[in-house]
């Protein structure tokens, strides 16, 4: 089983930051830890989509880059740090 991890968004109404899990933010109804104002889940969807989209974005680009250099891993020397050239 996975932890789901945590981000901060701004609260609409107080601006103060919620530190929480995807999944509270998008519960129907919450209500803010700092001001104990109603928030709805559809309030963080556009945000929660965009941060979404840039990690599986971030993802995609770590696995596509290419090692540098002549090492297996990356080493720019012959002799990698595997001890394998």
């Amino acid at each position: 089983m996975t932890e789901e991890s945590k981000i901060a968004l701004d609260c609409p109404c107080c601006g103060e930051s919620i530190y929480q899990t995807p999944s509270w933010f998008r519960k129907s109804y919450s209500n803010c830890p700092m001001c104990e104002k109603e928030l709805r889940g559809e309030q963080f969807d556009a945000l929660i989509h965009d941060l979404e989209q840039a990690f599986d974005d971030h993802i995609d680009t770590i696995l596509s880059e290419k090692p540098q250099g002549g090492g297996c891993c990356g080493s720019a020397k012959k002799d990698s740090c595997c001890g394998k050239h």
